[in-house]
């Protein structure tokens, strides 16, 4: 099975720079963006996406409307596509990126959900509006308890997702995944990113200042002015929430920054735990020793 090398690591330790040092000493480097969020358009300045002239080396970037799902399943499939055709071109494909759960699926294999029910979900949306998500959630025990017990009780998207999964199929996601999970096409070669917990929160405090600087209320602003709901997933993400919620009064700006600074670290150490769980287990170096070792990767093939 061929390998692919993945630059992997929490929120603000660097991977867009090692990145960018890829590209200028390798020239036939194409990048692959593993973002949940990065997949959206419009979304800029709060998913801190790579400027526009190292974007366009970039694949699944600005792919989706802000007001559409994308799954892990859907992330898996366009990887793969990209890394095909990359191979094929004679170039070499790069995934870069921090959300592991599409990692799994790419590289530990995923099941082939079935389509999105409309009708389900906005039954299930609206009962969750009437009888809460904890309610949806007790419901799961009962249908699906392995999946249950894995994600939180307040996770709506997961939980409705499994909803409509069970009812749509008579079967449990948990089951499904078993029985009709995908084989992987290729094998990753994790780098991890690793810094002091000191310097990657000193880093992830600078990164939210420069977002406010660089405009992230206002394109906030516009993604509400053009009619995008709050309540979608796209904008259910550290950055936009509190920003949202100063716009709408609830909070000031000054809380908001401080919200986002506070989340965002707590999200950085939960990413860490759960790229720790992959499979094969990552590297983890310091981002001078991933640039080192991932050109070394590079230029043996």
């Amino acid at each position: 099975m061929q390998k692919v090398l993945a630059i992997i690591g929490p929120t603000a330790s660097g991977k867009t720079s090692i990145a960018a040092s890829l590209l200028e000493k390798h020239g036939r480097v194409v990048l692959i963006s593993c973002d949940s969020r990065k997949v959206y358009r419009y979304l800029d300045i709060g998913t801190a996406k790579p400027p526009p002239e190292l974007r366009k080396h970039y694949r699944l970037i600005d792919i989706r409307d802000p007001s559409e799902t994308y799954s892990a399943q859907d992330f898996a499939r366009d990887a793969e596509r990209e890394i095909k055709t990359a191979l094929r071109s004679g170039q070499i494909p790069v995934v870069v990126g921090g959300t592991t759960l599409y990692y799994k699926a790419l590289f530990e294999g995923f099941f082939s959900a079935p389509p999105v029910d409309l009708s389900l979900r906005r039954k299930l949306l609206e009962r969750m509006e009437r009888e809460g998500i904890e309610k949806l959630h007790e419901e799961l025990k009962k249908v699906d308890p392995a999946t249950a017990e894995k994600v939180h009780k307040r996770d709506w998207i997961r939980i409705t997702r499994a909803l409509e999964v069970y009812y749509q199929t008579g079967k449990p996601i948990s089951v499904l995944r078993k029985e009709a999970k995908i084989i992987p096409a290729f094998e990753p070669l994790y780098l991890g990113v690793l810094r002091d917990r000191k310097d990657l929160y000193r880093r992830i405090e600078e990164r939210v200042d420069r977002m406010i600087e660089a405009g992230l209320v206002e394109e906030t602003r516009w993604l509400l002015d053009q009619g995008y709901s709050p309540d979608l997933p796209s904008l259910n993400t550290i950055g936009y929430r509190e920003i949202i919620e100063h716009l709408q009064g609830k909070i000031s700006l000054e809380e908001a920054v401080r919200l986002i600074k506070k989340r965002t670290k707590i999200f950085s150490r939960k990413q860490l735990y759960f790229m720790r769980n992959l499979k094969p287990e990552p590297q983890w170096l310091s981002p001078d020793e991933v640039l080192e070792r991932a050109l070394a990767f590079l230029y043996s093939i």
